[in-house]
This record gives C-alpha cells, structure tokens and sequence, in this order.
C-alpha cells in the first residue's frame, strides 16, 4: 500500500472539480453564518475524513447497496430542513459559547456536511477511484480529503466575509433559507431519482413540505416578536 502521487493527484483533480459549486459548499456558507470559522472547519474535516474513509474501505461494497443511500438521502433532506427553521432561534447573548456549546457546533456542523455528501457524486466517485487502484487506498483517500478540505474552505471564506457587512440576524435569516431550500432540493432529488416517484406525486410531496416549513418560520418569527415586546 505504497503512496502512489499519480493515483492522488488524479483523485485530487477529480473530485475537486467535482465539489466546486456543489450544493455543500452552500451549507458550508450557512454554517459559517451561524457558527465560529474553526469551529465549521473542525466539523467538516471530521466529517471528511470520515465519509472518505467508509469511501476507500467500503465503497464497492456499500456502493452496491442502493437502498442505504436511498434512506440516507431521505432523512438527510428532513434533517436540513430542520436544521434551517434551527436556524432562525434567537441566541441568548454570548454566554452560549462555552466550551460544550463550542463542541456541540462541532458536531453539528459535523453531522450536516456528513449527510449532504454522503452517496453524493464526489463520495461515489471516490468509491469508483478505491475500486480502480485497489493497490493505493492511501493515495485516494489522501487526494479525495484534500481537494472536498480545499473546496469547501473556499464555501467557508466566503461566509465568512459576508458576516462582516451584513448583519448577523440577517445571515441567520440567509442561513434558514439555505438550509431549507438545500432540504426541498434534496427530497426533490430523492423522490424523484431514488425512489423513482412520478413528477406530481413528488410535486404534491415537496409543496406540503414547503407549506409547513413556511408556516413554522412564520410562526417562529411571530414567537420570538411577542416576546421581544414584553
């Protein structure tokens, strides 16, 4: 299991192209308009190197199981959608970030980026490239990490500079919109290429699923006014 520099710097262009404009490195901007920059930083490269690892030691095996990645997809969609209406809850004051909290923006940045990739196009080319040079799973797993650690870094600045003119309640509003639009697209996605759903079933789906999140900003929002007056 020699480093072999071709194999990495194949994997490194691949999957770098592939990651540039995806859908997490906007997640990546949603959470570094809610969460300090290390502490983003930290989360995703856990979460990367974790998806890359079940990537180069399972890939031809998991990557046969379509079912998994089905019912990942599924509740991955759920969850940001979640994490976006998270998303508009007022903090209270500085104190929350203390070193529990600290490690809980962690995990959670952590979890997110995890279910955004994984059986997305970058985690199942780094399966292909596994399966391909079976002989050099250090040089793939080496040469995916850097280039999703390198392309989303770039997600990550650039959140980062817009906290500084725009004003933080703001970015929590751009943050929840993100973050829900990112679930809506997902299930649209996986209603309709993974569990093969017809377009209106998938339409009726996804528009009861924009109502109720609409409904609960909504009501979010009136909640935290009513107590702002009193």
């Amino acid at each position: 299991m020699s480093f072999d520099l071709s194999v990495f710097m194949t994997t490194l262009s691949m999957v770098l192209i592939m990651e540039m404009g995806d859908k997490t490195q906007l997640l990546v901007m949603a959470c570094a308009s809610k969460y300090k920059p290390r502490q983003v930083l930290m989360g995703i490269t856990m979460a990367i190197v974790l998806l890359n690892l079940l990537a180069v030691a399972l890939g031809s095996v998991i990557g046969g199981i379509k079912m998994i990645q089905d019912i990942v997809k599924a509740g991955a969609s759920l969850l940001f959608i979640f994490f976006g209406l998270l998303s508009l809850r007022e903090e209270q004051g500085e104190e929350s970030c203390s070193t529990r909290g600290a490690r809980n923006a962690v995990i959670g940045v952590a979890l997110a980026f995890f279910l955004a990739e994984i059986g997305d196009k970058t985690q199942l080319s780094t399966f292909s490239f596994a399966a391909m040079y079976p002989g050099s799973p250090i040089s793939v797993f080496a040469g995916a990490t850097l280039a999703l650690i390198a392309a989303d870094c770039i997600g990550l600045i650039a959140g980062t500079i817009a906290l500084k003119y725009i004003p933080k309640r703001i970015m929590s509003y751009i943050s929840a919109t993100l973050f829900v639009i990112f679930g809506l697209m997902s299930g649209w996605t996986t209603l309709t290429e993974n569990f093969s759903l017809p377009v209106n079933t998938a339409i009726i789906i996804m528009g009861a699923a924009a109502l109720l999140a609409v409904m609960t900003a909504a009501m979010v929002l009136v909640s935290q006014k009513k107590k702002a007056r009193h």
